[in-house]
């Protein structure tokens, strides 16, 4: 302030000697005014706008020399665009500099005329310094100005915050105020007593139950221990909670037993608005609590003493007396008895007791029942409680009255009349209205449960039985009302429906279901069905040629008996009755059938054959012919290979017969082993075609010994005078001679089958068989045998396995067989004995080839023959096989000599033996 003070009296002192001093002093040229000026000054001309005239300080302020300046144009220099001089007096201009900021110039133009020429004097003065300090100024002023805004703003926001804050702390402190009267208030109308206490046991905080507890105001408790206000022996009970709350730091709840009362006490853990700790408490009186919850569960033990008893025991008796312990043991009654009234006349009995010894007698005198008649007349129960108690009934136990202690005696009725009396003693804590209340209820509901358990018994047992009778019945059965809807069904009519339950039959309409349509797909008009016409007309109606429907969509044939249902009069519905008829049906025709037809060929059997016979004996028919034939070899097929082999060999022959016969031929089998045919309209050339087509037949099909597996025989009838049965009988005959005269040729060719089949079964056979037919002829002839027994021993070389037919191949061929095996293995010795006994040619082989497996030592089979035991034949087969299994025929005379020598003993005779290595 002192400094801008001084320099306005320097101002104003240099203005009033600047005159003073300017007259006294000679001026200076304009040139020199210029040259010496601190600020540049150049001179412009007006027209051209080129610098005439620069002071030195251009030079130098601009960069440029002096000699550069004149005649350059002011514009250019100044970097602006063209535009008039005179505009830029007093305008601040900015000049680039090319070493550091822009320079702010201020110029100063005033208008010069010389010789008749207009300049410009133009003067800039460098305001570079004074922008800069005064947009510093203007910077400075703005920042002060908005830091004075914030703050006033911060001082109100401020200020508005600490109003706002104050208004809530006056809220949260009426909040508070608030809650904690309506915390005292809600504490105060619970029943329970709370308090809060420090950790000193200081009582911090009571409410009005306490007040009411103690008989205190909560001023002269606050402050005080809860020992010092409660009895003493309490005192200790809370204390000692109190210890093992704040021990262990978590919340405890015990029930307390004090001046008659139980108090529930819950403590738990707290912090103090200060931060310290303590401990808050709840105490409620739970005495009548208690006591409700025992009665409830009293309660609950009778309702389920009553489930348990009326659901686990089956006789009424065991019910009875398990009510009346279970009752006992309830009240805690040491003795306890039941007395039961007789229906016939009233009088009680005693039906069981509890706690005490046999009654002397069960049968109570009329008196002792009229008394407690008397006494309980009202239906009412009678307790007593105290002494003296009279009780003439236990008398009977031999138990004096001084005994008892208490008495609670208890009738019970079962539809208004008196069903018995329950008697309960000497109960500790006495008996209530409620026991008795209770008592009754119980053994009522047993007593009503025992009456109509025995009732349902009965009529379950009369519906069961019913049910048992309709379900055991093999027909189907059901009802149907006056609507044809179905009441009931048995198990065999679901069964033949194919409906699982009675539920998708019952209250459907029956004919819908099951007889809507024919088995053709006819629709049946209700109205029409026998069955609906049984409930119009009252008649039952049978039903044989009708199909019933199943629920899978499929029909059968039924018999079918309608039963109408009449009550007072009228018909009230109808009773079904079915079976499924299509096996009937099926039964009856294949009892036609099997009538006329052989069972196992198919073909028309003996009755049959006697019907028509007789049937096609007329003049139509002739002429007639009847082929009779009988089958060879049957008994032979059947004893080898067994019935079923024989069995096909039937059916071979018949299907032959059928198939070389004409439709119109009848072809019956008339006993085991015989067949006729009989052929309408047949001469005896045609019969003879016949016969020969027969037995072409038998050989291309590969019949068991083809042509001569049957032997046939015919006749022809021409005349009417001829009698058909001795046409039978002649054809019969013709057959016989046939058969006798190529029995030896049907053998051997039978034989020659049952060879063939062995060999084609087993190839290896045949050469078996030959070499050692070949074998067994050699050793004949080495044991010097007569030429009849080498032939017989030749022969039975050749067909000493021929029972092998019988068996397997696998079983033929097998190497290691096992003793199940080997046992049917040997099988084939029986057979080849049965094989060769049937022929005639081969008779004589029989009994040989069966024992040629026997061992000299008794080791072999079949009879396990030992020695001389064995027949001579047998034996030397046994050598042949011996030497064909060894390879005799090839070794040198020493190896036949050691196999020999160690067979002899013990496989084969050791006497033939000896012959033999002598003969060789």
């Amino acid at each position: 302030m002192n400094s801008r003070k001084t320099r306005i009296l320097l101002i104003l002192l240099m203005f009033f000697l600047t005159p003073l001093s300017l007259w006294s002093v000679s001026l200076p040229t304009l040139d020199e005014a210029i040259k010496h000026m601190s600020s540049p000054v150049l001179l412009i001309e007006a027209q051209t706008k080129s610098i005439v005239h620069a002071n030195p300080i251009t030079s130098t302020f601009f960069s440029i020399p002096h000699d550069r300046l004149n005649g350059r144009s002011l514009l250019s220099l100044l970097g602006l665009k063209n535009q008039s001089i005179v505009d830029l007096h007093g305008k601040i201009l900015s000049i680039p500099q090319a070493d550091g900021p822009n320079r702010k110039l201020q110029a100063s133009v005033q208008s010069l005329v010389s010789d008749g020429t207009y300049f410009y004097l133009v003067m800039l003065q460098d305001r570079t310094a004074q922008e800069h300090q005064l947009t510093r100024s203007r910077i400075l002023s703005i920042s002060l100005f908005t830091l004075l805004i914030v703050s006033v703003l911060f001082i109100a926001l401020f200020l508005v915050l600490q109003i706002k804050l104050m208004h809530k702390l006056e809220e949260q402190q009426k909040k508070q105020v608030y809650s904690i009267k309506l915390l005292q208030n809600f504490l105060d109308s619970d029943r329970r007593i709370s308090y809060v206490q420090d950790e000193t046991g200081r009582l911090m905080f009571v409410n009005a139950a306490l007040e009411m507890f103690i008989g205190k105001h909560t001023d002269q408790m606050l402050g005080s221990t809860i020992a010092s206000l409660v009895d003493p022996d309490f005192a200790i009970k809370l204390e000692h909670l109190d210890e093992e709350v704040t021990t262990g730091q978590r919340r405890m709840e015990e029930d307390i037993a004090w001046n008659k009362c139980i108090y529930r006490i819950s403590k738990f853990p707290l912090v103090l608005p200060d931060g310290n700790p303590g401990l808050g408490t709840f105490v409620m009186d739970i005495t009548e609590q208690v006591g409700q919850e025992e009665d409830l569960k009293q309660n609950l033990k009778r309702s389920a003493l009553l489930v348990d008893v009326l659901s686990s025991y089956e006789k009424p008796q065991d019910q009875l007396e398990v009510a009346l312990v279970r009752v006992s043991e309830l009240t805690k009654s040491p003795i306890g008895l039941l007395l039961r009234s007789d229906s016939s006349n009233g009088a009680l009995h005693i039906q069981a007791w509890y706690g005490i010894e046999n009654p002397a007698v069960k049968d109570l005198p009329l008196e002792v029942t009229r008394l407690f008649q008397t006494m309980l007349a009202d239906n009412s129960a009678l307790i007593q409680n105290h002494a003296p108690i009279k009780c003439p009934l236990f008398d009977f136990f031999d138990i004096s009255c001084n005994e008892l202690t208490s008495l609670c005696t208890v009738a019970y009725t079962v539809d208004h009349e008196l069903a018995g009396i329950v008697l309960l003693a000497n109960s500790p804590v006495g008996y209530k209205e409620q026991d008795s209340y209770q008592i009754k209820l119980l053994f009522g509901s047993v007593h009503t449960s025992m009456i109509k358990q025995q009732k349902e018994e009965e009529l379950a047992a009369s519906r069961q039985s019913l049910r048992l009778i309709l379900d055991s019945t093999a027909e189907g059965i059901f009802g149907i009302d006056q609507q044809g809807l179905c009441t009931f069904c048995n198990a065999s009519c679901l069964s033949l429906l194919g409906y699982e339950c009675e539920q998708q039959l019952l209250g459907k309409n029956i004919h819908a279901l099951i007889h809507h349509s024919t088995v053709d797909g006819t629709l049946i008009n209700e109205h029409d069905c026998p069955i609906r016409k049984t409930l119009l007309t009252g008649i039952g109606v049978e039903m044989e040629d009708e199909v019933f429907w199943r629920k899978d969509g499929s029909c059968f044939d039924v018999l079918c008996y309608s039963y109408p249902q009449i009550k007072e009069d009228a018909v009230v519905g109808a009773v079904v009755t079915f079976t499924n008829n299509t096996e009937r049906k099926a039964n009856l025709a294949k009892i036609e059938y099997l009538s006329f037809h052989d069972q196992l060929t198919g073909l028309y059997n003996r009755a049959y054959f006697d019907e028509t016979l007789v049937a096609i004996d007329h003049k139509r028919a002739y002429p007639i012919s009847i082929i009779v034939g009988d089958v060879n070899g049957l008994k032979l097929t059947n004893d080898i290979f067994g019935h079923t082999a024989g069995d096909t060999l039937l059916t071979d022959v018949a299907k032959v017969l059928s198939s070389s016969c004409r439709s119109s031929d009848i072809i019956s089998r008339i006993g085991g082993d015989e067949f006729v045919i009989l052929l309408p309209n047949t001469g005896s050339n045609t019969a003879q075609e016949i016969v020969d087509r027969i037995l072409h037949n038998l050989d291309s099909k590969g019949v068991l010994a083809g042509r001569r597996s049957i032997a046939l025989g015919w006749a022809t009838k021409t005349l009417k005078e001829e009698r058909i049965h001795d046409l039978f009988d002649a054809a019969e005959d013709r057959m016989y001679r046939q058969k006798t005269l190529g029995r030896t040729e049907t053998q051997r060719q039978q034989l020659e089958v049952l060879t063939n089949m062995l060999f084609t079964k087993a190839p290896k056979e045949r050469e078996h068989a030959l070499r050692v037919q070949q074998h067994a002829k050699r050793i004949g002839e080495l044991l010097h045998a007569s030429s009849e027994d080498v032939s017989l021993i030749t022969r039975a070389g050749f067909y000493h396995d021929i029972g092998k037919v019988v068996l397997d191949t696998k079983l033929i061929n097998a190497k290691g067989r096992d003793s199940a095996m080997q046992r049917q293995y040997q099988e084939h010795v029986i057979s080849g004995f049965r094989i060769l006994n049937t022929f005639e040619e081969t008779i004589d082989l029989a009994p040989l080839v069966l024992h040629h497996h026997e061992r000299w030592d008794g080791s072999g089979y079949l009879k396990g023959l030992h020695g001389e035991e064995i027949p001579y034949i047998s034996r030397v087969l046994r050598l042949a096989e011996v030497w064909e299994r060894e390879g005799l025929d090839e070794a040198s005379m020493e190896t036949k000599q050691a196999v020999l020598n160690k067979l002899a003993g013990t496989e084969v005779d050791p006497v033939m033996v000896s012959q033999i290595l002598t003969s060789l």
